[in-house]
């Protein structure tokens, strides 16, 4: 049974690759769509992490593409839960380019998805209570709990 809550900093997934050749678009670059692959997988990791089993996506809120991203580039993407409701999780997924020869790294996208934690019978259940403990990780808390309540107007 998962804890009554969980620190942010426990509430992380991280995934890396290197862009082969069979990820590339027409221009040479990671596909969107594997890119896309990658982005829902950490926020899965960071998901089920904090709801401490099994987690769904429920919404991609927004991608922020803003850089290309070469074959053979490291990408990392590193997704954060920042906000949770009764069943549900808000997460950004920050991803990062790398050159593994020179280690010159920069950030090229950002995504923000809703997950779901699930039960056994696959119905919605109840996530553990997010604890924010630096500033940073304050302010995050307060900027997804204000889109949140933006989303929730609209």
């Amino acid at each position: 049974m998962p804890p009554e809550s969980r620190p942010m900093s426990y509430s992380r997934g991280e995934i890396s690759t290197i862009v082969m050749p069979h990820m590339q678009n027409v221009l040479g670059d990671l596909f969107g769509g594997n890119l896309m692959a990658l982005v829902d997988q950490a926020a899965a990791v960071a998901a089920i992490r904090h709801a401490g089993g099994p987690a769904v996506t429920a919404m991609i809120d927004r991608v922020d593409f803003r850089e290309r991203i070469p074959v053979g580039a490291l990408v990392t993407c590193v997704g954060t839960v920042d906000y949770v409701g009764n069943s549900s999780m808000d997460i950004t997924v920050e991803v990062y380019a790398e050159n593994p020869s020179s280690g010159e790294r920069r950030h090229t996208h950002t995504a923000h998805m809703v997950f779901v934690a699930i039960n056994e019978t696959g119905k919605p259940k109840r996530v553990p209570r997010l604890v924010p403990e630096t500033p940073e990780e304050h302010a995050r808390f307060e900027r997804a709990r204000e889109h949140r309540e933006r989303t929730r107007r609209a």
